[in-house]
């Protein structure tokens, strides 16, 4: 009985949390080698102005601690000292997860990369995610890349053999939900599971200011009925992501992870039109803070530039504390910007109990209620056969 005891108090201390400083989203560089038609930075890729390591290094040592590094870009992957920034904050603020975007069209250097943090930084966990808008020649229409999807799959089938058995490396695929995609979204997922090459599907929303406004034409009643079809994916890839645990913490685990899930899906139906008070506070800007690619900084990145770390010597710490930020804070509350990020709608959440211990069990049991709403017949015999293997 101890020892189970012992195993839920992690669980159970996830739902109470002090607020304070938690999550960093860096752009580690503005190069890209796509041309992504839903891309809210697109006005600022490829720019001469990126962060030199030196200024990253001072970056880092004057952040406080924090739990997890978000990586962005550009094509994170195109930053020749990606691993080496990653250990930096690994060593300096103690890490404990790293989120890493791609595109997945430079296998050599992804992996070579991947190795790279796995060794420098071996307390840390990876959630390497593959960006996949579609079915081939979707991908490739919004992505601006010729047989990306293809090479994309390539590197996912690689990285399943290279790193098969690595638990604290995470193989992710992340689809941008849009109006030119939305109807085949279903069948991308089982395409994916079938092939059995990722250990998670997560789908997101278009936000900020697109390339292609049109991309955004969804409604919230499409997105609902797609959410509601898409559930049955997590449900069976959050099996396999805890299939390791003793029974009785799975449980819990299953209940936290799925019922996040479905809580995010309301968040993006409900402020997908405009925008609707979520049941905690938005925390950008006091738990999580947005560094640009050139040292620029907001609290969120769908809102202005708050400062330039250049006028506070680079110092995050006093950044975070200045009398900008603060009064960027207090815009926020009054904003009514209230978004469908599910970083900052995650960040945030972290820091409600109401959410934590209400909330996200109540979606779980909601999404356990409609298991297989708005799920067409012939997908819901192979749902079935797939919860089953």
């Amino acid at each position: 009985m101890p020892n189970r005891i012992a195993r839920y108090l992690p669980i159970v201390r996830e739902r109470f949390r002090a607020r304070q400083f938690h999550s960093l989203f860096l752009f580690v560089t503005s190069r890209c080698n796509s041309l992504c038609r839903t891309c809210f930075y697109f006005d600022k890729l490829n720019s001469r102005d990126d962060l030199t390591y030196d200024q990253i290094r001072r970056l880092s040592e004057t952040a406080p601690p924090f739990e997890k590094l978000w990586i962005s870009g550009g094509e994170p992957f195109l930053r020749n000292e990606l691993a080496e920034i990653i250990s930096l904050f690994a060593a300096n603020n103690r890490i404990r997860t790293v989120n890493l975007p791609t595109n997945g069209l430079l296998p050599n250097r992804i992996f070579r990369t991947v190795d790279q943090i796995l060794e420098l930084c071996p307390d840390i966990s990876i959630d390497l995610n593959f960006s996949l808008d579609g079915l081939a020649n979707t991908h490739d229409a919004i992505r601006g890349v010729p047989n990306n999807f293809t090479r994309t799959l390539a590197t996912i089938e690689a990285a399943e053999k290279r790193y098969q058995g690595v638990r604290r490396l995470r193989r992710n695929v992340l689809t941008v939900i849009t109006r030119e995609n939305y109807h085949e979204l279903v069948r991308l997922g089982m395409f994916l599971l079938r092939q059995g090459s990722i250990d998670g599907h997560y789908f997101e929303v278009v936000r900020g200011e697109a390339p292609d406004p049109s991309l955004k034409n969804l409604t919230a009643e499409d997105l609902r009925e797609l959410h509601n079809r898409l559930m049955p994916f997590h449900r069976i890839y959050a099996k396999k992501l805890f299939a390791h645990l003793p029974k009785a913490v799975r449980s819990i685990a299953e209940i936290y992870y799925l019922g996040n899930l479905r809580f995010h899906f309301d968040l993006h139906e409900r402020c997908l039109e405009s925008p609707r008070r979520w049941p905690m506070p938005c925390t950008a800007g006091q738990t999580s803070l947005v560094i640009d690619h050139n040292g620029a900084f907001r609290a969120c990145e769908m809102r202005g530039i708050t400062g330039r770390l250049s006028d506070f010597d680079f110092d995050v710490s006093a950044a975070l504390k200045s009398r900008e930020m603060r009064a960027e804070v207090e815009a926020i509350a009054e904003a009514n910007c209230w978004c469908t990020h599910s970083c900052f709608i995650q960040d945030s959440s972290k820091f409600s109990t109401r959410v934590q211990l209400f909330e996200i069990p109540w979606a779980w049991f909601r999404q356990r209620w409609d298991r297989y709403a708005e799920t067409p017949l012939e997908d819901l015999e192979q749902f079935k056969a797939l919860e089953m293997a």
